[in-house]
């Protein structure tokens, strides 16, 4: 279930990014606080240039640790996610408008939460200066 809240987390952020979702209400599902604090500005900035994301990454998730005690039970899922084939592109004309220096490959940590029967991605940290 985590590994899966994680994964629709990831494709509801492409859905929103190509422009399927301008609202970000699929990625509001799967995630709270500062995660989606981040998508959500990241959503504004990319529609503000007038900029959309096409293709999509590719991930490959795995559970570093599972805390389900207490009523807030925890996972840790560590990630190598490959941006490669995703890229920025003009939302009129489609043209690729890559940053010269983006993050292409990167190692991240993702931390999900749970009150229930439901998760939710709350944080998720990119490792800028790693590649896996």
């Amino acid at each position: 279930m985590v590994l899966k809240t994680y994964q629709d987390w990831w494709a509801a952020q492409v859905k929103a990014y190509a422009g399927g979702d301008p609202q970000g209400a699929q990625v509001r599902v799967y995630s709270a606080d500062v995660a989606l604090a981040n998508v959500l500005m990241s959503l504004r900035s990319l529609q503000g240039a007038k900029m959309v994301m096409t293709g999509q990454p590719v991930l490959d998730p795995v559970v570093k640790s599972l805390d389900l005690s207490g009523t807030s039970q925890t996972a840790v899922i560590s990630d190598c996610v490959d941006a490669s084939g995703w890229h920025q592109a003009d939302a009129t004309t489609g043209s690729l408008k890559d940053a010269p220096q983006r993050l292409t490959r990167y190692p991240a940590t993702a931390v999900l939460r749970s009150s229930g029967a439901f998760w939710k991605v709350f944080e998720f940290n990119r490792e800028t200066g790693r590649t896996c």
